[in-house]
């Protein structure tokens, strides 16, 4: 039977020295292709744009993704693993808030069969109710075990403070109750609702020829059914000072505050990383050097600035000794707000910043996972090459006027013994 694909993009660059192709199918579907050279591996991530919008009940994308390797109407979890290991790859999943994704790793030669173990995967996945159960007690273990921990314990909190409302109120993890409620006809239901072409990106990096595996990936994701959500929230700022005090039992304060922040296609978004990066990336950043160094505060401190489609946030952290805790607030609310920054502090900031991302270019696996991950939030894969040059081009007097601009307000939670 005739495939049923419209090249809307079909593109050949040089990128980074290598080839990479990019194609759209006729129901949606994106997908990019990297050739590299080297010993044979090649390594793929399928986005799913999802997370936790939409969802009937909290926590349904993360668990439907978890039982998709757990069997199929042709193989077994076994089978599906096998696959993979067989050549010394992998097969995963992981679920967030805007997306979920299927990364897996395998050798060339594997390749062939890997997908189609995908394809089962994809289009005849059973949700064993054994294999349910078992993961839903797997989920509300990890759940629990996140309240063990002061950082994740502040965050559960926080969110339901500063997203208020909103999907991201609750982690991709969900809601204990929720998740003792999900059905095996709820995940089929799920997965029915998130599999459409026009949330689907697949990024393929390896030691293949392009041609070789074109046409295989058309085969499998033309079937994808065309359709695809459009998201919508109305994005929601922090208007006011706010601090909420959680009990709970330990050895240690957490701080953890959240500010306002650039939304993703903002002007300001770059700065704002450099920004982030300045106020809270490693020992030369000012969180570290004011609160640790000088105060003596923080077994540890850091400062983040997540890419999320809504409602974007900078969070800072510090944790410290419970007796030190409001007045470790404070003084992290003083820094991130009225940190004196220099042009040497930006410099600084840009070249960490562009380290850590190139750094972190070094498998065809998380190759393959920023040119995804660009593509699905609306970027284009082509960030991927240009985000170096783009962090390069801030100044000193961007990274100044956004501070003054977006930190002037704060929400924060303060975990005390």
């Amino acid at each position: 039977m005739r495939a049923i694909i419209l090249l809307l993009m079909f593109l050949t660059l040089s990128f980074g020295g290598e080839k990479v192709r990019e194609f759209a199918l006729d129901n949606g579907v994106k997908i990019i292709l990297k050739e590299t050279h080297g010993s044979g591996i090649v390594s793929g991530v399928i986005f799913i744009k999802s997370g936790v919008h939409g969802e009937k009940k909290r926590g349904l994308t993360n668990l439907t993704l978890s039982l998709l390797t757990k069997g199929t109407k042709r193989y077994s979890s076994y089978d599906i693993a096998s696959a993979f290991e067989d050549y010394g790859g992998s097969i995963s999943t992981n679920t967030t808030d805007d997306y979920a994704e299927i990364d897996f790793a395998t050798k060339v030669e594997g390749l062939r069969r890997g997908l189609e173990v995908i394809d089962s995967i994809l289009y005849e996945p059973t949700f064993p109710e054994e294999d349910l159960e078992r993961e839903k007690l797997n989920v509300i273990n990890a759940i629990r075990s996140k309240r063990e921990r002061g950082m994740d314990f502040a965050m559960e909190h926080l969110r339901v403070l500063t997203f208020k409302g909103m999907d991201y109120e609750v982690s991709p993890l969900g809601r204990e109750e929720d998740i003792k409620s999900v059905s095996r006809e709820d995940l089929i239901e799920r997965w029915e609702d998130i599999l459409k072409g026009k949330n689907v990106v697949v990024s393929v990096v390896g030691d293949f020829k392009l041609e070789d595996v074109e046409n295989m990936l058309k085969s499998i994701f033309s079937k994808i059914p065309p359709g695809g959500e459009s998201f919508y929230q109305k994005d929601v700022y922090i208007e006011r000072d706010q601090v909420q005090k959680v009990k709970r039992p330990g050895a240690q304060a957490t701080v953890l505050c959240a500010f306002n922040a650039p939304l993703l296609k903002s002007d300001d978004y770059f700065t704002f990383k450099v920004l982030t990066s300045a106020l809270g990336n490693g020992m030369t950043s000012a969180l570290f050097k004011e609160l640790r160094e000088k105060r003596g505060y923080a077994y540890a401190t850091y400062a983040y600035y997540p890419t999320r489609y809504f409602s974007p946030r900078m969070f800072a952290y510090v944790g410290t000794s419970p007796e030190k805790g409001d007045s470790a607030l404070q003084d992290l609310i003083k820094v991130v707000q009225h940190a004196k920054l220099t042009e040497e502090d930006i410099r600084l900031a840009k070249s960490k910043l562009i380290g850590d991302f190139l750094l972190d270019h070094q498998t065809r696996l998380k190759q393959a996972w920023y040119l995804g991950f660009f593509e699905i939030m609306g970027f284009g894969w082509r960030m991927d090459e240009m985000y170096p040059d783009k962090v390069k081009d801030v100044s000193f007097e961007q990274v100044i006027k956004a501070q003054k601009k977006y930190l002037n307000m704060y929400q924060c939670v303060l975990v005390e013994p």
